[in-house]
C-alpha cells in the first residue's frame, strides 16, 4: 500500500474512533425519539408513558413489562415506566389524585431474604436524585421486590430484579 492510501486509511480511522467517542456517551442514554428496538438491543432498556392508569396495559396484553404492580391506585396519573429490556430492573413514577387513596404495600417481612435497600440501577431524567438507597418502603407483592417512596404527591418505585419470594 502506497503512503497516500496509508494516510488516507488512518485518517478514516481516526475520524471514525473520534465520532465514536463524541457519540457513544450521548448513544448509551434512552431517547424516545430512538426505535424501540434500538433502545431494547443497543440500550437495553424502554421507557412508556401513560396519562392514565386506564391507558396503561392490562396483564395479558403482551405489554407485560409495563404492566402496574396491582397497588397503584385506579386514579394514579402521569405515569412514568422504564424497564431493563436485558434484565429485570424498573422505575416507575406517578402522581396520586389526591384522593388520599392508601398505596398498600406489603411489608418487608414478605420478601424472602429481607428487602433491598439499594438505590435504582437505571437512571432516567425524571427520577430525582434524592430518591435511591436507603429511602423507600419495600413491597413483595409482584414477582420482583420493590422499594416505594412517596414525596408529596409523587411516587416512586423501583426494582433491581430481586426476586420477591422464594422458589
Amino acid at each position: 500500500m502506497d503512503k497516500k492510501k496509508t494516510l488516507t486509511v488512518v485518517g478514516c480511522v481516526a475520524a471514525l474512533c473520534a465520532v465514536g467517542v463524541l457519540v457513544t456517551p450521548v448513544l448509551k442514554k434512552h431517547n424516545e425519539n430512538f426505535p424501540d428496538a434500538f433502545n431494547d438491543v443497543v440500550l437495553g432498556e424502554r421507557v412508556k408513558n401513560f396519562a392514565t392508569t386506564d391507558s396503561a396495559p392490562e396483564p395479558g396484553d403482551g405489554e407485560g413489562l409495563f404492566v402496574l404492580p396491582g397497588w397503584v391506585p385506579e386514579d394514579a396519573t402521569d405515569i412514568k415506566i422504564k424497564v431493563q429490556t436485558t434484565g429485570n430492573a424498573k422505575l416507575i413514577r406517578f402522581t396520586l389524585a389526591g384522593t388520599g387513596t392508601p398505596l398498600e404495600l406489603t411489608g418487608e417481612g414478605a420478601c424472602h431474604e429481607g428487602a433491598f435497600i439499594d438505590g435504582p440501577e437505571l437512571e432516567a431524567s425524571w427520577w430525582p436524585e434524592d430518591v435511591g438507597e436507603g429511602s423507600g418502603r419495600p413491597d413483595c407483592s409482584e414477582q420482583y421486590q420493590l422499594r416505594v417512596a412517596v414525596e408529596g404527591d409523587d411516587v416512586y418505585a423501583w426494582s433491581n430484579g430481586d426476586l420477591a419470594k422464594a422458589g
